[in-house]
């Protein structure tokens, strides 16, 4: 392989990969599970006050 196939390798999966980790962070961030562990601190915080 020469550079220029490398090149056309990269350019052609960078935007594919970048869809693929922000839907994945959305999901992890937005489940419920996971929203609702997020959510305790900010919960406790403002008993604490």
């Amino acid at each position: 392989m020469n550079d220029a196939d490398l090149l056309l390798i990269y350019k052609s999966l960078r935007l594919p990969i970048l869809v693929i980790a922000i839907a994945y962070i959305t999901y992890y961030v937005y489940k419920k599970r996971t929203k609702d562990e997020m959510e305790k601190p900010k919960y406790r915080m403002l008993e604490e006050d």
